[in-house]
């Protein structure tokens, strides 16, 4: 196999997203990675456990199996000599047990880990599918995020003594620990078997001026983070430093167990159960901190706003006695490829002796020309800590007059009830048209809405519901139990959503019986969670019940005297501007897709002016 020798466009090239003649994104690999991967899918040897590399299928593990092989071949090519045995037993397993490839392969490798984008990143990425690269949360760091970082961690005061990696991938924060100082251990902490060796085998490991001193400085260790917090981290002296990009797995991949361990981890600072695990690394490490010690993590920018993060933004806004600095890349750029969340940089350096501000700053620069700061917004954490951590929220403490917030607001919760909809398992059985409605008995269905964006107007009057049928939405929802059901037609119904598996759905399972769906309050208004540059607020005149894509809104206060002017007086303050302003300032951006969320939490926190909240609670 004769591989083609790429050039530099092509390898930057394989980090961006290009559109093809059809509009569609599509990503080019450099050849060199191409060539590998296709020799790896050959080679056809005995797949690793599932344990070493957890959510890859059989035949990724197959690849990755014969990439021990590449890793093998690449440790010969090492500025420094690299003794295999010193390496963890499952790691030497993985690197002794798989074939040679051709030497060609190698080459082309070697000639592209010259570049700005790791080509081992690259292979890694081909290799195990987004999805299932998720339940280890393995997601690489490009090179001009890297770079931006090595200018935040140059404000350290001393140079640190240790650096670790949590969840090292295949190394580059670690390489960058062993480039950017002298004489720190830094030690490589990864559960992943794969990227683990790829990360101890890569020629470019160690600076060819440090000959070598630098590999002995480095610590392979194959083991989960927050153990070797718990254990090895109180050994280590200080100043320490803790540097990387901790593993974006959701808490839908973590077991019970594993967020058991997780929040005896983080033990004060646990964050809640929607948490990822990057949360809880942040949590465990901040907890963690000597006085002498600093931290600087790549993190999803989530835990700024997320109610599950509250125990951290609660410490953070505590320890005035730190620099504290929050970068934030821009909502849309696609950091992480495949990961859809927005990203930022959050930088914690050692304890000193004056009160030090928290410093919010702006990303600007995208992944091919680099990334600048711009001058920090300054924010002294004083009084409570804030509901949410958006720059919205930060800025209006910044610059409000000390305790307006008190005096003149009061928050929304305090005078009314917020939730979410019903979430019925299976919108598409529960939820009914209008032929379909007008098929069962009067009572078998109440009006519905699912999507706010359906209506023509700020009014879900019984105009309107009825246009939405009209119109063919499924804008009415079953409401049986045991006793209805015994009706023939509503019986037949029942029978379909069984012969469909609808009873075997996760949530429709877990009631009974299966069918009978959680009865809620009728809300008075009715808003949606997400937007770009404002929230719909509609008024529920028909009573419809909300799914859960819709929150709702149910006033405390329900004297008979004009209370439908109550109703219409809050909606029309929650559209207006200020209103708009008052919920923006609580929401956070979702995913790196453009738009911003609230959630139920925060909606309750939102401060509503005295002048409209004395009408509300009358």
């Amino acid at each position: 196999m004769s591989p083609q020798v790429p050039d530099q466009h092509s390898i930057l090239s394989a980090l961006n997203a290009n559109t093809n003649a059809a509009g569609k994104t599509v990503r080019v690999w450099p050849a060199s990675v191409l060539n590998i991967v296709r020799w790896c899918r050959a080679a056809k040897v005995d797949p690793v456990p599932q344990s070493a590399v957890i959510g890859a299928n059989y035949h990724e593990r197959q690849q990755l199996a014969a990439l021990g092989g590449v890793a093998a071949a690449l440790a010969e090519r090492s500025n420094m000599p690299i003794n295999l045995e010193t390496f963890p037993p499952p790691v030497q397993r993985w690197l002794t047990s798989a074939p040679n490839p051709p030497s060609e392969l190698i080459d082309a490798l070697c000639d592209d880990l010259r570049y700005d984008v790791d080509p081992l990143a690259l292979v890694y990425e081909r290799i195990v599918s987004g999805p299932r690269r998720r339940w280890l949360g393995t997601f690489f760091t490009p090179a001009p995020v890297l770079e931006y970082m090595h200018g935040i961690v140059q404000k350290l005061p001393q140079a640190p003594r240790v650096v670790a990696d949590p969840g090292a991938g295949v190394g580059a924060f670690t390489v960058a620990a062993l480039h950017w100082w002298r004489k720190p251990e830094v030690h490589a902490v990864d559960v992943n078997v794969v990227t683990l060796g790829l990360l101890a085998t890569r020629p470019d490991l160690a600076p060819r001026r440090l000959g070598t001193a630098s590999l002995s400085r480095l610590g392979i260790v194959q083991e989960d983070f927050l153990e070797w917090l718990k254990h090895h981290w109180p050994k280590l002296e200080g100043p320490r430093l803790i540097l990387g990009n901790p593993p974006y797995t959701r808490h839908q991949q973590m077991t019970l167990a594993e967020k058991a361990a997780a929040r005896t981890a983080a033990g004060d600072l646990a964050p809640g159960a929607r948490a990822g695990l990057s949360t809880y690394f942040f949590a465990a490490t901040l907890a963690a901190l000597r006085a002498s010690d600093s931290l600087c993590l790549l993190l999803p920018a989530n835990w700024l706003e997320a109610d599950y993060a509250r125990p951290v933004r609660h410490k953070l806004w505590q320890m005035t006695n730190r620099p504290t600095e929050l970068h934030l890349f821009p909502n849309d750029l696609n950091v992480f490829p495949g990961a859809q969340v927005a990203a930022m940089v959050v930088f914690i350096g050692p304890e000193r002796k004056r009160r030090q501000r928290l410093k919010l700053f702006r990303v600007t620069g995208d992944l091919g020309t680099g990334f600048n700061e711009r001058s920090a917004e300054e924010i002294d954490r004083i009084g409570v800590t804030p509901p949410s951590f958006s720059p919205r929220r930060l800025l209006v403490i910044t610059h409000s007059p000390a305790g307006s917030a008190t005096t003149t607001t009061l928050p929304l919760g305090a005078m009314a009830v917020i939730r979410r909809g019903v979430a019925t398992g299976a919108n598409s059985f529960f939820l009914r048209t209008k032929l379909e409605m007008e098929a069962l008995p009067a009572y078998a269905c109440v009006p519905a809405i699912s999507r706010l964006r359906d209506l023509v107007a700020n009014n879900l009057d019984e105009a309107e519901h009825a246009g939405l049928g009209i119109r063919g939405a499924r804008c009415w929802l079953l409401s049986i139990d045991e006793e209805s059901a015994k009706d023939p037609n509503i019986k037949q119904v029942i029978d379909e959503g069984e012969s469909s598996g609808i009873n075997e759905r996760y949530l429709c399972r877990t009631r009974q019986p299966w069918y009978m769906v959680e009865k809620i309050p009728i809300p008075d208004i009715l808003i949606g969670p997400m937007g770009k540059k404002a929230f719909r607020v509609v008024v529920n005149t028909v009573g419809a019940i909300p799914t859960n894509t819709v929150y709702g809104i149910k006033l405390r206060y329900r004297t008979a005297e004009n209370f439908a002017g109550k109703v219409e007086h809050l909606a029309t303050w929650l559209r207006s501007i200020e209103g708009q302003e008052a919920l923006l300032a609580l929401a956070r951006n979702h995913h790196g897709d453009g738009l911003v969320k609230l959630e139920p939490g925060a909606l309750k926190q939102v401060q509503v002016p005295a002048r409209i909240a004395s009408r509300l609670m009358k």
